[in-house]
């Protein structure tokens, strides 16, 4: 699993290259992915740790340009990653309609209950 910031670059990278193929991307605009705070040394080390786990390729690398697509492996990240978050959305949603569901069924319950014992009271 990678850490925030290296996961936020990836997912820039294949945010870029689109269909695949290498991308020149400049410095500023992979920092701007990061967190408050990142600096150049941060982007580097990130790119480096994604390429050494085979997730990026980085054909060059001079003066705060780069020249890198996504492989295979970083793509596959990157889909694993999008299909955490729906299936999260779909587990708060489903969440959120059984419990209006549970609510709804016992109100349901408790007014028919109370029109049940109301009935009985006057006809003693």
């Amino acid at each position: 699993m990678l850490d925030e910031r290296a996961s936020a670059l990836l997912e820039k990278i294949n945010t870029l290259c689109g269909e695949g193929g290498f991308k020149i991307a400049e410095e500023g605009e992979l920092l701007s992915c990061l967190s408050l705070g990142a600096t150049k040394e941060d982007v580097k080390r990130a790119l480096s740790r994604l390429e050494e786990r085979r997730y990026i390729e980085i054909k060059y690398a001079e003066e705060g340009i780069y020249c890198l697509r996504p492989l295979p492996e970083g793509r596959l990240y990157f889909q694993m990653l999008k299909e955490q978050r729906r299936e999260g959305v779909r587990r708060r949603a489903d969440g959120f309609f059984l419990a209006m569901l549970g609510g709804f069924s016992g109100a349901l319950i408790g007014g028919l209950l109370v029109m049940l014992l109301l009935f009985l009271m006057r006809g003693i």
